[in-house]
């Protein structure tokens, strides 16, 4: 790269103020809330720190696989890798109360697949349906 090559950061990608409740606000939140959702399924934290953005199902769901996991760890010992990469972020706007997504979770030993609907509710954007794979 030369420096005729270089540009601004502001140059690059503006900012934008985005309406709280503007589908693409969501695309900002896919990433952060995916790796929460993959640590809090390996156990590396506390089930409660995605409350705000899931609704109560997902939740529950959430806690039932970590829950699992502390069972296969207590009996086999096993601790998952601490790195966690997450890439190839998809945000597909249905209409402007629902958005899908999905991205891919990468560990040193292994892919994760994930997908998620957002709904635009009262409180704001929660995932409402949450698939780990």
């Amino acid at each position: 790269m030369t420096t005729t090559d270089q540009r601004p950061a502001a140059a690059i990608s503006p900012a934008r103020a985005l309406a709280p409740e503007d589908p693409q606000a969501v695309e900002q939140l896919i990433a952060p809330v995916a790796r929460r959702a993959v640590e809090i399924v390996r156990d590396m934290r506390p089930e409660n720190s995605l409350s705000r953005w899931v609704t109560p199902e997902v939740a529950h769901q959430l806690a039932r696989r970590a829950s699992l996991t502390r069972r296969l760890r207590a009996t086999t010992g096993y601790a998952p890798p601490r790195q966690l990469m997450v890439t190839g972020v998809r945000c597909c706007v249905v209409n402007e109360h629902t958005v899908e997504a999905s991205c891919v979770l990468r560990e040193p030993d292994r892919v994760r697949f994930l997908a998620m609907r957002w709904e635009l509710r009262h409180s704001g954007w929660r995932v409402t349906v949450l698939e780990i794979g």
